[in-house]
């Protein structure tokens, strides 16, 4: 029987997450992307590329970073906040691949 590997999944920086966790904040509180996601998105993109991590994997980190801030279980837009979180994917592949 192979021993499973335990080692954790790559992930990105905490500095990396705090950025965009702010970015995201923000977008749900004015109800668009400001022009900084774009440049927190290349760096990680970027991050990813290096440390490895497929484009499937960033994107459940997005959305999973995404549905946890609090300001979007009070925000009273649901149609909103998905063209928002559909927006974000989008914009996360094109960086992803602009390499």
């Amino acid at each position: 029987m192979m021993a499973q590997d335990r080692t954790p999944p790559p992930h990105l920086e905490a500095s990396t997450l705090d950025a965009l966790r702010s970015i995201l904040r923000r977008s749900i509180q004015h109800g668009n992307h400001e022009d900084d996601l774009h440049g927190a998105l290349c760096s990680a993109a970027a991050e990813a590329r290096q440390k490895g991590i497929q484009a499937e994997q960033l994107l459940v980190i997005l959305k999973d970073l995404w549905y946890s801030l609090p300001e979007l279980a009070r925000a009273s837009s649901p149609g909103v906040h998905t063209a928002l979180l559909r927006e974000l994917i989008s914009r996360c592949i094109h960086e992803y691949y602009a390499e």
